[in-house]
């Protein structure tokens, strides 16, 4: 090989060197970035085993923060509850206590009242017994009477007979007035009323008492509302005097004034039942004008809602039923009291049995019933007068088939 052809080798192995030597440096540098990047990933996996660790430790707190926020949210809703039903017997301890003051007031009215005509007929009793009377008087009376008065003034006398009766039967009765501010002051105050009645014996006379003291004061209401007022204070000494046996009027005082009463009632009654029987039949006319009412067996009505669903004579249908007087006067609310009447449709009376017929279920109806097909002239004391022309508003709750037997 001559000098001119080892010069390029040279030349080329001089160039591989460098090339080599560049490579190296090149392995080298690349060793030392996967030192640096191996560093780096162990860094980074440290990093995310720490961050999962850290994920893994929160969802543990998580569980135990759930359960308490639950638990929380379930004691909150239980003291809402509890606020709300705190509320609602807030509201019903206001209303009854307003019902208490409202009734309360109306018997301090209603003894106020009673003490001024207490005054007003002890004057009036002081001038009667100022009047001639006796057995010459009473027996001179009846010679110049025709017998249709007779007729009538014994019949006026067997209902004083029967008033003055019932009187001496009730005669206590009336201490339920002068007991009832003192029981409810008592019951304000917290005391205990039947506390104190402890034994059998007095819980006994207490109902009785308080059985009388009510239809006594039911007496007094009808009396009012036939147009009587009677001076409760003068009702209740009467009562303490007889307890005592020391009675101010004689028999046949007591008697005469029980017959004044009678008479004064029934004259009375007689003059309402009028006034009644006009006004009901003005009602009638004004109804019996209206669309769609229907007059059927002496009963005027009027369907509001016909209903969906026929019904039939055996079935069971069941009524809620609103009873009133003209002047809407509300007598018996069965819906307002929560109450229904269940029974064939063929078994109700005619007055609702007819109008009934006209709805399908759930429908409802309105009804004028004269007093001849309702209370007559006797009326219902002390709610209902006589003479009265009653309204009715009958509802079908629903009906059903009767049962197989």
């Amino acid at each position: 090989m001559t000098t001119t052809d080892k010069q390029p080798l040279a030349t080329r192995l001089a160039a591989a060197e460098k090339e080599k030597q560049a490579v190296l440096e090149q392995v080298k540098a690349l060793s030392a970035d996967k030192q640096s990047l191996t560093i780096r990933l162990a860094a980074a996996e440290k990093a995310q085993q720490a961050a999962l660790d850290q994920a893994k430790a929160l969802n543990a707190d998580k569980q135990p923060l759930a359960t308490r926020l639950a638990a929380a949210e379930k004691e909150k809703q239980a003291v809402l509850e509890q606020v709300k039903a705190l509320n609602a017997d807030k509201q019903s301890l206001t209303i009854r206590l307003a019902a208490a003051e409202k009734t309360q007031q109306a018997a301090l009215d209603q003894v106020k009242a009673l003490n001024a005509d207490k005054q007003s007929l002890s004057t009036r009793l002081a001038a009667v017994d100022k009047a001639p009377h006796g057995p010459a008087n009473d027996a001179a009376a009846p010679k110049n009477e025709p017998p249709e008065m007779a007729a009538i003034v014994a019949a006026y006398r067997l209902q004083a007979d029967k008033d003055n009766a019932q009187l001496r039967m009730k005669e206590d009765e009336i201490e339920l007035l002068r007991t009832q501010l003192s029981v409810q002051s008592k019951t304000r105050s917290g005391e205990s009323a039947a506390a104190k009645l402890s034994a059998s014996g007095e819980q006994q006379a207490y109902a009785i008492g308080a059985s009388m003291g009510s239809e006594a004061l039911n007496v007094l209401t009808t009396r009012r509302t036939q147009g009587v007022t009677v001076d409760a204070g003068l009702v209740l000494q009467g009562i303490e005097d007889a307890f005592r046996g020391q009675l101010r009027l004689g028999e046949q005082e007591r008697n005469k004034a029980l017959f004044d009463v009678s008479q004064q009632v029934f004259q009375n009654l007689n003059k309402i039942e009028q006034k009644n029987i006009s006004a009901g039949k003005k009602y009638q006319q004004a109804f019996a004008r209206k669309k769609d009412v229907v007059f059927k067996e002496g009963v005027y009505s009027r369907v509001d809602y016909l209903g969906k669903g026929k019904i039939s004579g055996n079935d069971l249908v069941t009524v809620v039923i609103k009873e009133m007087l003209t002047d809407g006067t509300v007598i018996n609310d069965m819906e307002a009291k929560d109450q229904a009447l269940t029974q064939k449709l063929d078994a109700y009376p005619p007055v609702f049995r007819e109008p009934l017929k006209r709805l399908q279920n759930h429908g409802s109806v309105t009804l004028v019933v004269p007093p001849e097909k309702a209370y007559g002239s006797k009326g219902l004391p002390p709610k209902i007068p006589p003479g009265a022309t009653m309204v009715y508003s009958v509802r079908i709750v629903d009906s059903q088939p009767e049962p197989a037997k």
